[in-house]
């Protein structure tokens, strides 16, 4: 089986057909995936004569970009350096960053894939670590950011299934296997080459990842040269506006309506969507093979991701059309299963409807009497106020964990609403809308979950008590308070004392402590 395979891919001419084979799944079993994926990114020519050649070339590349970066003044003469310098040249202040650079990714990285051992190897970890080191080097107007690891793990994972195919085959019968194929799939170079497939792959996906506090050039209405305005955007925010107003409204305007009279904000689970390359939405195994896809249709633009985006909410429009803003945000937020082949094959057709067929079930639900599915927005939804004078109607839950994802769901649409408009310059603000996806984080009850998406915050929080208001019902608060992490001690009077004093009061004002 191994051979065969690996005959059919030595001997091809190009690479129209692995990518015809790629689109409808048929790498789901494949042995050589991350040999495919190479090809269909184009990190490999079609002739396989060359393929040696150019694989040793980005691992020597890696090697010398690796021993670039490894910066350590313990083990070389920094001569009249210190460890103090704050000099920009300095070895010592390079270094020093280079360990907080490490931390942070670290963080990240520990959380990948619980539940996979592979991943909780220190070995993979280490190696997680120098991969997005070194890419942050290299890169440094992108550095690193939150979600970069999601994107290298399922790479790491392919190349370690196909090294372990190629092993299982050498124990049974080493002679029918090339050196070729040997050295093609080393799992000594099991770094060097996730690292060029994850550069090449984060060279299309950088715009997603860019910060999204980037000022537009607006031109007043009274000029016609451009100027500097407040206005606020960035590569993912104007791609989402793309899919919503523009693709979202062609290929299924009901639900586009929907979702504007509900307020939706795209960039509450769309910049998620994007960054992980959805990543967080599909199992393992469907998202190795929707993958397949992106990187067979359109390599040098992952124009397809675009098109899955819109069938990802058209194959759950009937949910939608029956929710309210916070029941469509929770299905936003928390995809619901569906069969991947129908997401790509309705992407596909969307993507060049001569060549693919429109799948039978998109007609189904768009066949559904909108009378029976359609949620009336005017019976459950509150007139919409203006922006942030609004409060949430204190909703009937039987589940604390609702009622911490109401929460989490609301902030994150505060959110949208004030990123844009806030400036860069004000710094106390942006660093409160930082805040509120901290808060989001702390209200997130699914383990695991990083930022737009999965682990806002990096370190264990403690429980919030829940307040009291004058709205609290008889009976209490809907939501029991947890059990504090803090042990509250309490002020009191002695019964009949004398002494004016309260016991256990402080003597000092801390706050003026504090400013000292």
């Amino acid at each position: 089986m191994i051979i065969t395979e690996w005959r059919y891919l030595f001997n091809i001419t190009n690479t129209d057909e692995l990518r015809t084979t790629a689109v409808k799944a048929k790498l789901r079993t494949s042995r050589f995936r991350s040999l495919c994926w190479r090809l269909l990114l184009e990190i490999l020519p079609p002739d396989s004569t060359k393929w040696l050649m150019v694989i040793e070339k980005y691992r020597s590349l890696y090697e010398q970009i690796k021993s670039t970066h490894d910066n350590d003044p313990h083990a070389q003469d920094s001569g009249p350096d210190d460890p103090l310098s704050q000099d920009e040249d300095s070895i010592w202040k390079q270094y020093f960053k280079d360990i907080e650079l490490k931390k942070v990714i670290e963080q990240d990285v520990v959380r990948t894939s619980p539940g996979v051992e592979f991943f909780g190897t220190e070995k993979i970890r280490k190696i997680m670590i120098d991969i997005l080191f070194c890419y942050s080097r290299e890169h440094p107007d992108l550095c690193y950011r939150q979600g970069m690891h999601e994107i290298l793990a399922p790479l790491l994972f392919v190349l370690h299934c196909d090294h372990q195919a190629l092993l299982h085959v050498l124990e049974q019968s080493s002679s029918d296997i090339s050196d070729l194929i040997k050295k093609i799939l080393d799992p000594a170079y099991l770094e060097a080459d996730a690292y060029s497939l994850f550069n090449i792959i984060m060279e299309v996906m950088k715009d997603y990842y860019n910060i999204n506090d980037f000022i537009v050039s607006v031109p007043k209405p009274t000029e016609h040269v451009k100027t500097t305005s407040s206005t606020f955007n960035s590569q993912v925010v104007q791609k989402l506006s793309k899919i919503r107003d523009t693709m979202l409204t062609k290929h299924d305007p009901e639900l586009y309506g929907h979702l504007l009279d509900l307020d939706i904000s795209f960039t509450t689970f769309g910049v998620r969507w994007l960054r992980l390359l959805f990543g967080g939405e599909f199992s393992s195994m469907d998202l190795l093979v929707l993958w397949d896809a992106i990187f067979a249709t359109s390599p040098q633009d992952f124009a397809l991701v675009n098109h899955i985006f819109v069938a990802m909410l058209v194959l759950i429009r009937i949910q939608l059309l029956k929710s309210d803003n916070t029941d469509c945000l929770k299905h936003l937020m928390r995809y619901p299963p569906v069969d991947v082949m129908n997401v790509i094959e309705y992407a596909l057709h969307m993507f060049d409807p001569k060549m693919y067929l429109l799948p039978s079930i998109i007609n189904s639900l768009k066949h559904e009497k909108s009378e029976n599915i359609k949620f009336n927005v005017t019976d459950h939804q509150p007139e919409r106020p203006s922006k942030l004078n609004t409060y949430l109607p204190r909703p009937t839950r039987n589940s604390a964990d609702d009622l911490l994802e109401l929460c989490r769901i609301k902030l994150l649409q505060y959110h949208s609403i004030l990123n844009p408009v806030v400036p860069i310059q004000n710094k106390e603000a942006r660093q409160a809308l930082t805040g509120m996806l901290e808060l989001c984080g702390m209200l997130n009850s699914r383990p695991g979950i990083i930022e737009m998406g999965r682990d806002v915050v990096r370190s264990t929080t403690t429980p919030i008590d829940t307040l009291l208001t004058p709205e609290t019902p008889e009976g209490g608060p809907l939501l029991p308070p947890p059990a504090s992490a803090i042990t509250m001690k309490v002020f009191r009077k002695t019964e009949n004392s004398t002494d004016s004093q309260i016991q256990g009061a402080p003597t000092k004002n801390p706050l003026k402590q504090m400013k000292r």
